[in-house]
């Protein structure tokens, strides 16, 4: 089932497109808190994001960018703001589409209908940068990394790795090669830092299941390998 999160602060607006949602088999999250979205978004790992424009605190094209560096899930924009440049405003910070209101639920639903089919379904890209060994994928267009049955959301820096230890299998990738590819200068990147994102990314693996898990190799690096069954 996918999952759709919905960051609107009109509370009828929002009730209205989870009613809407929800009859076409869409699990629904709605915002509860204004001031830590991104944080919201992690925990969701939603497959699109409705967002309105006019928000407490900061508006939904700081919210967009923000989603947008973490994640290339969709965004719809769903904003009473009517002119040109506030659509062009809305693509150039990261959303996919923009819908006025008040809005047809039935251009509103063939445009969700359409953005999950091109992300994930019958039209999403199948090209070579989607990577899978055993019963695992990782699709950085997606950013996310899923077997069959589960998937996670990964950060950008967690996805960088990935393709790395997913491109080098099975070899082992040394510990400078990573820090060069993911940080612009590595001389000023804290010893443990990424020790700390392989640990994360490694909760990530056994969350969704998989058969591969990361291992350390001392004085040398990371590698991918099977996981003990």
């Amino acid at each position: 089932m996918y999952k759709i999160y919905i960051i609107e602060d009109d509370a009828n607006i929002s009730k209205l497109i989870v009613e809407h949602l929800s009859k076409y088999q869409y699990a629904c999250h709605t915002v509860q808190q204004f001031n830590h979205i991104v944080e919201e978004f992690q925990e969701i790992q939603p497959h699109l994001v409705v967002m309105d424009i006019n928000l407490p605190t900061y508006d939904g094209y700081f919210w967009s960018r923000k989603i947008r560096q973490l994640s290339k899930c969709p965004i719809i924009i769903v904003s009473a703001r009517v002119n040109d440049i506030d659509q062009v405003y809305g693509i150039e910070n990261g959303a996919d589409d923009f819908i006025t209101k008040p809005f047809s639920l039935d251009v509103f639903m063939a445009k969700v209908n359409g953005l999950i089919r091109r992300t994930y379904g019958e039209y999403a890209s199948t090209d070579s940068h989607t990577l899978k060994i055993k019963n695992t994928t990782l699709n950085p267009d997606t950013v996310r990394l899923h077997t069959e049955e589960h998937e996670s959301l990964l950060t950008l820096k967690e996805m960088q790795l990935s393709k790395l230890l997913f491109e080098a299998y099975p070899n082992v990738v040394p510990r400078q090669k990573l820090l060069s590819a993911i940080w612009d200068d590595e001389a000023f990147v804290e010893e443990n830092t990424l020790s700390v994102n392989i640990g994360r990314l490694r909760k990530k693996f056994e969350s969704i299941q998989s058969q591969l898990e990361i291992k350390t190799i001392r004085g040398l690096g990371y590698q991918l390998v099977e996981a003990p069954k």
